[in-house]
């Protein structure tokens, strides 16, 4: 990257970031203007941060929330958002007619059913990610979807964030010449510690995966919207730091399956790339992408928090940039609203999880166990 074109990427990346400021907090008008998407949410646990990006959506309006058990919860959410209905039976109100689209955040084993419902009844539907438990099921819904001419997303919200899309312009336009290594790390700390409130996050059976299902699936989907192209696992590794673990309620003890670490090699014949993902990283959340060139290299810096992030572009001969963004909504809901082309698909969930599945494969699915005594932080 030469001098002058450092020069003229710097003054793109602060207007870019000048255009955008506040992008994430200005509510979305529906285009338009008319009526709302009623909708009904399907879960009660990361089923709360649906309600809250759809509440940001004039062009939405959530009926129903739906639960399998806790209907307590349910109804302090229903109250939280003003949500009129709460049921116990989602079928039932996904084949009544009474709304347009259904949004399932409820465990990945139990998608397929409230997905091929929302299909058969012709409804918008959106997929929390994982898309699936596995990748024979991600692939069924995926092919459902595409038959029926359904409106569906799955909620990879990274990539509605203006930093991310600024990097993906970056690469894009050539700016760090040919793309020859990816490397991302997802940390965070929901996991760390012996207690959990999630007892099926821990059992094959019921997530399909540990950390690279909570995670991994996320930098999976950026490698593939970053640098297109038919990316594949070539190695894989895999640790339970908690082996055994106690509900957070007390009620059940857990004999811990999935991955708690992972670390995975992919490359598309041309590039490489690493992703790490940890979920008991302890004091510590971080959300990183670097794109290394043959002209230059950017680094991505993300709070998974809220969505803010410092991008960084450096090469040879030439000065460091920097460009700071604020915090961002990342509301995927706004983008299918806007029918945004950015916006990902059951298509975009299926290849996630085909990746998750060669890792697991290559050796994710039989993690070692560290010793949790003399663990600091991963």
């Amino acid at each position: 990257m030469t001098p002058r074109t450092c020069a003229a990427v710097a003054r793109w990346l602060r207007s870019a970031l000048i255009l955008c400021q506040g992008v994430g907090q200005r509510r979305v008008k529906q285009p338009g203007g008319g009526l709302a998407l009623r909708t009904i949410v399907i879960g009660t646990g990361f089923g709360r941060q649906h309600l809250s990006w759809l509440s940001e959506c004039p062009g939405a309006e959530v009926r129903f929330i739906g639960f399998s058990s806790d209907e307590r919860r349910a109804r302090e959410l229903a109250a939280e958002f003003g949500v009129p209905g709460v049921t116990g039976d989602p079928l039932a109100v996904i084949e009544s007619g009474e709304v347009d689209a259904v949004a399932v955040a409820s465990p990945p084993a139990t998608h397929e059913l409230y997905v091929n419902a929302a299909v058969t009844a012709g409804l918008t539907v959106v997929s929390d990610k994982p898309l699936a438990a596995d990748v024979a099921s991600a692939a069924r819904i995926a092919d459902r979807a595409k038959a029926a001419g359904v409106a569906n997303a799955v909620t990879f919200q990274w990539r509605a964030n203006t930093a991310f899309r600024r990097l993906k312009e970056l690469v894009s336009m050539g700016q760090l010449g040919e793309v020859v290594h990816l490397d991302l790390e997802f940390r965070h700390d929901f996991l760390a510690g012996p207690t959990t409130a999630w007892p099926w996050r821990h059992r094959w059976q019921t997530a399909g995966g540990g950390a690279l299902g909570d995670m991994g699936v996320h930098l999976f989907d950026q490698v593939r919207w970053l640098v297109p192209g038919d990316w594949s696992a070539t190695a894989a590794t895999a640790s339970v730091v908690w082996p055994r673990r106690q509900a957070i309620d007390g009620s059940v003890a857990v004999e811990c399956e999935t991955d708690d670490v992972a670390e995975v090699l992919l490359s598309n014949g041309t590039a490489g790339a690493r992703v790490f993902v940890s979920r008991v990283s302890s004091g510590y959340r971080t959300f990183r992408v670097q794109v290394s060139g043959t002209q230059g290299v950017a680094v991505l810096t993300a709070d998974p928090d809220d969505g803010s992030a410092t991008l960084t572009v450096r090469s040879a001969g030439s000065d460091q940039l920097d460009v700071r963004f604020g915090p961002d909504a990342m509301n995927p809901y706004a983008a299918l609203l806007a029918r945004d082309p950015e916006s990902a698909s059951f298509l975009d969930g299926y290849a996630a999880q085909l990746l998750v599945d060669e890792a697991l494969r290559l050796g994710g699915a039989t993690p070692s166990v560290i010793l949790t005594g003399s663990l600091n932080q991963i």
